[in-house]
């Protein structure tokens, strides 16, 4: 039977979409990325490397299940995500694995670049519109106890036995108040010295800075958000190096808090009390601290926040942090509503590409180089996208809605995809908004 080619439907709205300039972003990008392998090699990087990025942002479980359904996706794959031809297993893993990924990097900033252009910068600024809130934090994608590369971190058993494990930092830009969070670089944690020593979330922050310092340009106002582990003089001078702000958890025993408790003793620190939602806020808060005594010249300001049951007297939420932020005349409420969406990159990021249809923790493959690092990054991008039309897509914003949960939606997209031929990815969405049933004759 004939069936056409599904185009985008006339939805009973006047929608703003824009998912397809932003597949099309990535792809050329991808084009971009120079292939290392062999002259004679007869699949092109740039098919394969599309072929990698439409499994992730169709949300397919295993490189084995996309290859095995590539049939009833051809047609689709070429005209949404360029696909020409299916290479095999061992090509498509083999060929991902030599690419440099700071090429892959560079989608980030072109998708940056596009969020710019749209003024979502200047719309997500915190602080008062002074800061672009960024949140950084590393995550493991892979684990093995028989598979090792160069690139592993290495852990050691108590019975001798050694476990293979990749992990990631990501910095992810975020917003009190907003759902979405955009990801703007990440770079791997490897195992620096061979098999000796393992490298640290610490030196992966360093080398990362300067990679999101450079995606977003000298003039844009950065704040990181980091946990209490970067609580330290490197962190902050590598934070200083590369012009941005920061807020860091301030947990646990250091000397910041011996300069607290001194002036709390004294009755000299400064408060702020509000009530919300049954709770009072009370923010404790001093200036012009020293880091510690190794780092003398580096002087934080601390805010701590407590949040009490109104009704029982019972503490609810407390925690506290250092910053380089002036806090003379700044809104406690917002400085404490920033410093705890730092959370954001665990539970909107980490969670979501672990638990929500992306399958980050599956083995896509180990390779030898990069593969592992390089799917976990195209793993990435296709979330950043997705995340960008949730914010600027109406269409998909529609679709999402008609779903409801992310993973049915995923599952709705691949059955429309798989069943229906179609121009583009919006012609989908659109498709799956007006919640109608597809217009098939009945298999006989």
């Amino acid at each position: 039977m004939q069936i056409s080619v599904f185009e985008p439907e006339t939805l009973p709205f006047e929608a703003k979409t824009m998912v397809n300039s932003m597949i099309a972003s990535v792809l050329e990008r991808l084009g971009k990325v120079s292939d290392k392998r062999a002259r004679n090699t007869s699949t092109g990087l740039h098919n394969t490397l599309s072929l990698s990025f439409a499994m992730f942002h169709l949300k397919m479980p295993s490189l084995l299940q996309f290859r095995e359904s590539y049939s009833v996706k051809a047609d689709n794959l070429r005209r949404v995500y360029g696909v020409t031809d299916l290479p095999g297993d061992v090509a498509i893993r083999g060929a991902v694995d030599q690419v440099d990924t700071a090429e892959l990097k560079e989608c980030f900033t072109d998708q940056i670049d596009f969020l710019r252009s749209h003024g979502i910068w200047e719309q997500r600024r915190v602080l008062d519109g002074r800061f672009t809130a960024l949140s950084s934090d590393g995550t493991q994608h892979y684990c093995s106890n028989c598979k090792g590369c160069p690139q592993c971190l290495v852990k050691s058993h108590r019975n001798g036995k050694k476990a293979y494990y990749h992990q990631m930092l990501a910095t992810v830009a975020v917003c009190p108040g907003k759902q979405t969070v955009f990801p703007v670089g990440c770079e791997a944690i490897v195992n620096g010295d061979g098999a000796v020593k393992n490298d640290c979330e610490m030196n992966a922050l360093k080398r990362l800075l300067p990679q999101v310092r450079q995606a977003f340009g000298e003039q844009e106002p950065i704040l990181q958000l980091l946990d209490a582990l970067y609580h330290n003089g490197p962190c902050v001078q590598a934070l200083q190096a590369s012009n941005m702000r920061f807020i860091i958890g301030a947990k646990g025993d250091h000397y910041v808090g011996v300069q607290v408790k001194r002036l709390r003793d004294k009755g000299e620190m400064e408060t702020q009390t509000w009530e919300k939602n049954g709770r009072i806020c009370t923010v404790e808060y001093a200036q012009g601290l020293m880091l510690n005594g190794k780092y003398p010249d580096i002087c934080v300001n601390y805010f701590s926040l407590s949040e009490v049951d109104k009704k029982t007297g019972e503490q609810k939420f407390y925690s506290d942090w250092v910053t380089d932020v002036d806090l003379d005349g700044i809104n406690m409420e917002e400085l404490t509503a920033v410093a705890r969406s730092r959370w954001k990159v665990e539970n909107e990021t980490f969670n979501t590409l672990k638990n929500q249809g992306y399958n980050l923790g599956h083995s896509y493959g180990h390779g030898k180089k990069n593969l592992t690092t390089n799917f976990a990054l195209l793993m990435l991008i296709a979330f950043l996208v997705d995340q960008m039309a949730m914010a600027l897509d109406e269409v998909y914003q529609q679709a999402k809605k008609a779903c409801g949960s992310f993973k049915f939606f995923w599952e709705r997209v691949r059955q429309v995809f798989d069943m229906a031929p179609a121009k583009s990815i919006e012609a989908i969405y659109r498709f799956i908004s007006l919640r109608k049933p597809l217009d098939i004759p009945p298999l006989e």
